[in-house]
């Protein structure tokens, strides 16, 4: 009920009421004005005019299809509400700042620009991200695992702390993690911190004021406006620590204590994220510094920021990378599709979500026929009840193909993990799911023939003992369950 109550008057809601009562005025007003017989002939010819622009423009399909259907079901207003909120991008000079920054990385990782020689190393390499050795990966098998990590290193701090999320909500789990922040500026310790403004709004606003009030550089990361506009749906969904340059944390966990499991709406949280430290650290550092400066608007000298650690041992390649819906390259869907068409014998995928388009849906199926061991994991218990719907209505076409679908029992997983050949992985912040690989800042790590590749691999199959695995009769009484 708290929890309810808290969302209901959060100012996430009022500032949807206040975006739906934009939507309902706009409705009321071409409603009135169509009753002139030349006035809904234009909006007519409008709607025709932009569909035809949509069809001719060089633009991801998925997207183009999102705006052509609306239009041609409801030709009356759907071009003219295309013209109002239709921004695909930002600004031109935010369009401008973002593209300056992600070409300035170029200069901070000449020197490291190597690859392991898998197709998924050369194209990341090509985005400039390069790939790295000396690099020690710890794989963290729990919410729980990654804060008790986290913490120790955080107190171990000399010269500065960056901290990104998508969540910080208040909790047991903040309150450690602020104390540790608070004694460390005043030990002289820099730290930053970015949370996205619609994935923290249970914050209180303008919170960051009150972290700068202890010493901590803080900024909200696309504040929520009530003027309606496509660029609203961006999100900073990464989850990026840094720590003195030479200790990185990464995975599905935000700070909130769900993800530590202090509190069990959904019952058990099952999470994943893994420790970096060494040379690797780097690229995580650079996708921090990107998305800092272009949300603050600073320049920043990077190459004051990079660590100093060297690992002698060399444990596989590493390839941190972030992603952004600003540029034309998807990147983490790309990878996906590679290790997808790459396997050679299993792959096994855990996410929250499953709403994949036909891409990855068709890879998969391939896959599937080919003989590929394809097993993926995903929530019993449902966070957010109508996507879990959607998520399950995917099921039945793989499971025709041959992929193996289990339901994580004891509650909740939201581990993001894609484990190819137990020779390569992918883990960090991307669902699979539309608003993932297409509208959010993501992040996350490509491993090739590392340790931590093993110890995903065990894991994952540890979790299977604890999952069900779908059946066709299960899909019957699917929605009575739900609901």
């Amino acid at each position: 009920m708290k929890r309810l109550i808290r969302m209901v008057l959060s100012r996430t809601t009022f500032v949807l009421l206040l975006l739906l009562a934009q939507i309902i005025l706009f409705l009321f007003l071409i409603d009135y004005v169509s009753q002139y017989r030349y006035i809904s002939t234009g909006f007519y010819v409008i709607s025709v005019l932009i569909v035809t622009y949509l069809i001719t423009r060089e633009e991801n399909p998925i997207y183009k299809l999102s705006w052509i259907i609306p239009i041609l079901i409801f030709p009356l207003f759907g071009g003219l509400f295309y013209l109002l909120y239709r921004q695909r991008n930002v600004s031109s000079k935010v369009q401008t700042i973002h593209d300056e920054i992600n070409q300035s990385r170029e200069d901070y990782i000449k020197p490291y620009k190597t690859t392991s020689h898998s197709k998924e190393s050369v194209y990341l390499n090509r985005q400039a991200w390069p790939t790295y050795q000396h690099t020690k990966t710890d794989f963290l098998e729990s919410g729980e695992a990654l804060f008790e990590a986290l913490l120790r290193d955080l107190k171990e701090a000399k010269s500065y702390i960056f901290m990104e999320f998508f969540i910080i909500n208040k909790g047991v789990m903040w309150t450690q993690i602020l104390d540790i922040l608070k004694m460390k500026v005043k030990e002289g310790v820099e730290v930053k911190v970015l949370y996205d403004d619609f994935g923290s709004s249970t914050l209180p606003y303008q919170y960051k004021k009150k972290l700068r009030s202890y010493g901590l550089e803080a900024y909200s990361f696309n504040p929520m406006r009530i003027h309606l506009n496509f660029a609203m749906n961006y999100r900073d969904h990464r989850k990026i620590v840094v720590i003195d340059g030479n200790v990185g944390y990464t995975g599905g966990i935000n700070i909130g204590d769900e993800y530590i499991n202090k509190v069990s709406p959904f019952g058990h949280w099952q999470d994943a994220g893994i420790r970096l430290e060494g040379r690797a650290v780097w690229s995580l550092l650079l996708g921090f510094l990107e998305n800092w400066r272009f949300t603050s608007r600073k320049e920043i000298d990077y190459a004051s920021y990079k660590g100093t650690t060297d690992i002698d041992e060399n444990d596989g390649f590493v390839t941190p990378f972030s992603d952004t819906p600003l540029d034309k390259e998807l990147s983490t869907k790309n990878i996906y599709l590679s290790l997808i068409n790459s396997a050679k014998s299993s792959i096994c995928i855990t996410s929250p979500y499953l709403i994949i388009d036909n891409e990855l849906t068709t890879a998969l199926k391939f896959a599937a026929k080919s003989g590929i061991d394809i097993r993926i994991i995903i929530p019993y218990i449902a966070d957010k009840k109508i996507i879990f719907m959607v998520t399950e209505s995917y099921v039945p076409e793989l499971m025709e193909a041959g992929v193996k679908v289990y339901r994580y029992q004891p509650g909740f997983i939201h581990s993001k993990m894609m484990i190819v050949d137990d020779q390569k992985a992918m883990i960090g912040t991307a669902n699979l799911d539309f608003r993932s690989l297409y509208l959010h800042f993501e992040n996350m790590v490509y491993l090739d023939r590392c340790n931590s590749v093993h110890e995903m691999t065990d894991f994952f199959n540890k979790t299977i003992e604890k999952s069900i695995l779908i059946k066709e009769t299960d899909q019957r009484g699917m929605i009575y369950r739900l609901l």
